[in-house]
């Protein structure tokens, strides 16, 4: 059989269910089963063996089971493993719909320099920490790529690249090991080496948000302390500033209304509380690896982990 075009690359981590909907959903795919494969990255404890065995005759699927070293590194792991030319990055917890890869592929074909990506929904959220995270998402997809503008960020939970092109520009950075924003910093180093972003349309990618209070807020508090890294790096690469972000959470209150609005009557007292543990819990993560940046500092007297270029 020749080489796939394209490389589905899945990560997972001891959601075996997760990623039983998600394979299911790509064996569903609208494009060609023999021009892609599906790469899972399988960091589990114990691996999901069962699981892959169930869609081995449903996919062309490499099961690749290693030690979980942070999404960064696993994302990288996965583009090394990969014989497409084309990366697609699909989360376990994320389904998508028929024409999502047909899609992603034809936009990056199209132009080798496109990073494409598609919207992400939750339809119908039943708990108050799944309603309050579909509208985060809608808040911060509105912020960064506002209708009829050119997209500025593209969540790393579903995206497509060229794979020389990634691993050209080094891929996720590793030092962000197990903290969030490792796909902030990939998209601003893409766009900054003169790639651009598009988001294709009639297709979409469902994703199942936190459940529990508790897991929301660590969420939210690792998005924090990623952030603080993110920023830091891209300080010393002296490309944008804080405050051009810092600009969403100010004008929060009037992008929340029309998202809040959507929210079932139920689960509305729920998600404004949660959407307050959401801004407290990243501005302490932020916070928090802060001071944890200055004592490495003071005590190794050397900077943390220098950026990709």
């Amino acid at each position: 059989m020749m080489a796939p075009c394209a490389s589905v690359v899945v990560m997972t981590f001891n959601r075996p269910d997760s990623l039983r909907r998600c394979l299911a959903s790509l064996a569903a795919q609208t494009f060609d089963p023999l021009a892609f494969e599906v790469v899972v990255i399988d960091v589990s404890s114990p691996p999901v063996d069962e699981v892959v065995a169930h869609f081995q005759e449903l996919l062309c699927l490499v099961h690749h089971p290693a030690a979980n070293l942070g999404v960064a590194a696993n994302r990288n792991l996965g583009a090394r493993v990969a014989h497409g030319d084309l990366l697609v990055f699909l989360d376990d917890d994320c389904v998508a719909s028929p024409t999502w890869l047909a899609g992603l592929v034809e936009a990056v074909r199209g132009d080798l320099s496109t990073m494409a990506g598609a919207r992400t929904v939750h339809p119908q959220p039943a708990t108050g920490p799944a309603a309050a995270g579909q509208v985060i998402n809608d808040v911060v997809d509105g912020f960064f790529n506002p209708p009829g503008s050119t997209p500025r960020f593209l969540p790393g939970l579903n995206f497509a690249v060229d794979r020389s092109r990634y691993l050209a520009l080094g891929g996720c950075d590793p030092s962000f090991g197990f903290l969030a924003a490792e796909d902030r910093d990939f998209v601003d180093r893409w766009r900054r080496t003169g790639g651009n972003l598009t988001l294709i349309q009639g297709a979409q990618v469902r994703h199942e948000h936190r459940n529990t209070w508790g897991g929301f807020a660590r969420q939210y508090f690792n998005y924090g302390r990623g952030a603080w890294h993110f920023h830091r790096l891209r300080r010393q690469r002296k490309h944008g500033r804080m405050w051009q972000d810092a600009r969403m959470h100010v004008a929060l209150p009037a992008r929340l209304v029309e998202p809040i609005s959507q929210v079932p009557p139920q689960l509305r007292l729920q998600t404004i509380l949660l959407i307050v543990v959401w801004q407290l819990a990243n501005l302490t993560g932020y916070a928090w690896q802060g001071v944890l940046d200055a004592f490495t500092i003071r005590r190794n007297h050397v900077l943390p982990t220098p950026p990709l270029s």
